[in-house]
């Protein structure tokens, strides 16, 4: 889970999910909106959520 969740942190990921979007039919401006629909709604998230205690303590 934690790796899948650092991929989708990736600008590439969402780039390849469009790319998969538009090749399975849906619009490029279709595939660009719900991109930044979910972009948006993680970026929501990664606000409200707490970080790894132990992952703080390892940083400068």
């Amino acid at each position: 889970m934690k790796k899948t969740t650092q991929r989708l942190k990736e600008p590439s990921t969402w780039a390849g999910l469009a790319g998969l979007a538009v090749l399975f039919g849906a619009s490029v401006e279709e595939a660009q909106a719900v991109a930044n629909a979910v972009g948006g709604l993680a970026g929501l998230v990664a606000v409200f959520m707490p970080e790894n205690q132990s992952n703080a303590q390892h940083r400068p």
